[in-house]
Formats: C-alpha cells, structure tokens, sequence
C-alpha cells in the first residue's frame, strides 16, 4: 500500500533497516513519479539523512551477500576432477553460479575464482565461443559483460582477428555460401528488389549481407526463394518501439560475387538500359519491392492503376526512364507526401518525401503488367486479376474479387503478425540459454 508523504522516521525505519528495501523500492512504495527518474531514489536519501537514519554500506553488503551465495553454492557443487568426463558438471555448475542475483564477481573467494576462471578459459580459449555466446549463456545478452567477468577473473579475451582467422582456415563456417550464378536478368531483378526495399551492407570481410522486415508472407517467402541457394537465410521476429508492432526479420549473409548489390544505384542503371529485358526483370523488382497495382471503379467501370512509391527520387526518376524506354507514357515523377506530420496508422514522424511514378491508362497498365515477370505472390495475383479484365467491363462484376483478394493479403499479414508477435514473446520469456554439452 501506498503510504503518505512526506515519510516519518517510523516508516523509513521499517522499509529501509528492518526490510532492506533500496531507496527507488521505497520510493515506488510512495508512488513517486518525477519527470527525472533518478530523482526519486534521491528524495528518499535526502529524507534518511533528515531522520538520522545511516544509510547502508553497500560493499559490505554485497560483499556479504556473495559470501553466502557462495557457500551455499560450493555445498551443492563440490569441485570435481580435473578429467573430461568432469568438465561439463563444472560447466554447468559455474554457468549457474554466475546467473544468480546478489553475486559481486569481485567479492569471490580464491577457490571460487579460479574455478570460474578454469571454465571459462575452457569455453573461450579451448572450445571457441565466443564472449556473445557466453554472454547469452550467462542470461546477459551482451558481450561487454562477459568480457567484463573474463577480466575481472584474469583471462584475457581473444584476438578478433585471430579468432577469424582460426574460423577460416579450419573451415567452421555453419552454412555454404555459394557465388552468384545467374543470368542478366537474375541480377537485374536483384538490384531493383534491393534498391526498392531491401537493405545491403558489408557485415565483415568479403562478405555481402541482404536484410528486410515484413509483416507479409508473400515477401517473405520470396526473400527465401531468392536468396536461400547461394546463403542460409535467417528469420527473426523483432518488436518495433515506435509502432508497437510486431513483424519477421530475414538476413542472409551472402559470397562476394554479390557484391553488385553494393554499389552505387547510379553505377547499374546504364547496364540496364542496355537491354530490354534487364529493363522488365529491373522494373519488376520495383515492382515487388514498392509497387501498387490498383483496381478500382472508374466511375462504373474498370480503372487499372500500376504506381511505384520510393524516398529516393532518383529511383523513381530512372524508374519513369524505364518504363518511357518500352514505349509507355507514364506520368512525370511527382511528390506525393511531403516531409513533415506523421503516418495516418501508426502516427510515425514521417522524416522524408515520398516520390510516385504510375501508369494510369488501363491498356497500358494491363501491357506493361503482361511484360514483367513478378515474383511477389501477392503482386502476381493482383496482376492476373488485373489481366483478366477487358475493356469496358464494369466494376460492379468484379468487385468482390478485389475485395476478396484485399482481404486475403490483410488475413495473412494480420496471422503472420500475429506468429512474430508469438515467437517474439516466447524467446524472451527465457531467462538464459544453457550451453549444449
């Protein structure tokens, strides 16, 4: 129960000797809620002093807090022997000694330390894991902490670039990755799904990293498709703080002779324009990537609208170049939605202009849409229903189509959502993750 301020001696007696409950404790049992967070465990200070109440040595405490964690510990695993069939009893014993609350790394006795010190020299330097690993293991997901326990138990971290070294040349690599192969077209499809929405960087050395988040399957499932016979593909589910959403995180590390996805967006776009179908495959990653195809009333029949969104006028502008060199008259690129305000959904500042392209005539929308061999399962649905229509059809009679189809993409983002969201949750339930023996 909340208890009124500003507290009496009695009160501050009881919670902070007698309990041992911490000043921000106390100052949650007074509800304090200052706009500065370290305020309020500093109001109950000031208020120990003004009682003469003498405020707790920390050190001592912790120190005699890790005694007892200690010998209660040491009484439930004893130190085993020196042979491998030990090792992993110890293992497990030291991973749990290091995972329990009210334990100072300093305050360890010289037994205790050299104990974790001998495994954890065992797991760094002899079986190879790294600090994240045992970091993972010890239930702290950051590197920097194990680190700081190595140190403070007098092991040293290992080089990085000994430790990559020794993972090439012993070829420890989990997943093959197997170089590019495809024909002019692949690659051309490749650079504008990228350049629409994927993100392509340079994680380390040679190596080429491709990464995307999605709430929609069809993308998903395309990223896979595209990406999985050359690199393992990794999915994770990712919670987003400005959205407080939940969508799918794929990555994929890739060879070298991806690199092409690296470069500058200007450097490709003469090779495109070389060929007619590197032209299509190009467009057609836009397409996949930040494309809209749209069928609506116009008023009472069919209209067929094929748009591009991107921040990049640029893109968007070679994008119109594109589709001008195939002998279509879309229109010149234009802005769309200023910088400024924020999102009608989820209210998110929108930062930076958004550009648009689009074919608006719907023989040319339903022509271009007949050349570009879309990947994206949702897009290529959209497009064989829009090429289904003839001219002069009414809307009326195919309305529930479209409706359906809208729907159909709305249940899969909403159900795929909902897996992240499920898996999200279920991975960071679990305190630690036990090293396998």
């Amino acid at each position: 129960p909340r208890l009124e301020w500003p507290p009496t001696e009695a009160d501050l007696r009881r919670l902070y000797v007698e309990e041992k409950r911490s000043a921000i404790e106390i100052a949650k049992i007074y509800g304090l809620r200052p706009k500065n967070p370290r305020s309020a465990p500093c109001l109950i200070t000031y208020h120990l002093k003004k009682h003469g109440i003498e405020r707790r040595n920390r050190v001592a405490e912790l120190a005699k807090q890790t005694s007892a964690v200690v010998i209660e510990w040491s009484s439930k695993h004893p130190p085993s022997g020196p042979g491998p069939s030990d090792r992993l009893p110890e293992v497990e014993a030291v991973i749990e000694l290091l995972r329990l609350p009210n334990l100072s790394i300093k305050h360890l006795d010289q037994t205790t330390r050299r104990r974790v010190r001998d495994v954890l020299n065992y797991l760094h330097h002899e079986q190879g894991l790294s600090l994240t690993d045992i970091a993972v293991a010890l239930g702290n997901k950051t590197s920097g902490y194990a680190s700081w326990v190595a140190r403070q138990v007098g092991i040293k971290p290992r080089d990085f670039e000994e430790a990559r070294l020794k993972g090439i040349h012993e070829k420890v690599r989990k997943y093959e990755r197997r170089p590019f192969d495809g024909t002019d077209e692949d690659k051309a499809y490749l650079l504008g799904i990228t350049h629409g929405d994927l993100h392509a960087s340079r994680p380390f050395g040679d190596a080429v990293g491709v990464s995307t988040s999605t709430t929609h399957p069809a993308l998903a499932e395309l990223f896979t498709r595209l990406f999985s016979p050359f690199g393992h593909v990794y999915r994770y589910p990712r919670f987003k703080k400005e959205t407080k959403t939940y969508e799918w995180n794929l990555q994929t590390i890739l060879d070298k002779s991806f690199e092409f996805l690296l470069d500058a967006r200007d450097k490709c776009r003469d090779w495109v324009l070389r060929k007619e179908s590197t032209i299509l495959s190009y467009l057609a990653g836009l397409v996949d990537a930040e494309g809209y195809i749209r069928i609506y009333a116009n008023p009472r029949t069919i209209g067929i609208i094929l748009s591009l969104w991107n921040t990049d006028v640029e893109l968007i502008e070679f994008a119109h170049e594109c589709i001008r060199r195939l002998g279509f008259r879309p229109m010149k690129p234009y802005l769309d939605r200023p910088p400024g305000g924020v999102s009608s959904g989820f209210h998110i500042a929108m930062k930076k202009a958004y550009w648009r392209v689009f074919l608006a005539r719907v023989e040319e929308a339903q022509s271009l849409l007949r050349l570009l061999p879309l990947q994206h399962k949702e897009k290529v649905e959209m497009k064989e229903l829009a090429l289904s229509i003839s001219k002069g059809d009414l809307y009326d009679g195919i309305a529930k189509k479209v409706l359906a189809l809208r729907k159909s993409f709305y249940t899969g983002a909403r159900e795929y959502t909902r897996l992240a969201e499920l898996e999200f949750l279920r991975s960071h339930q679990a305190n630690s993750v036990p090293i396998a023996g």
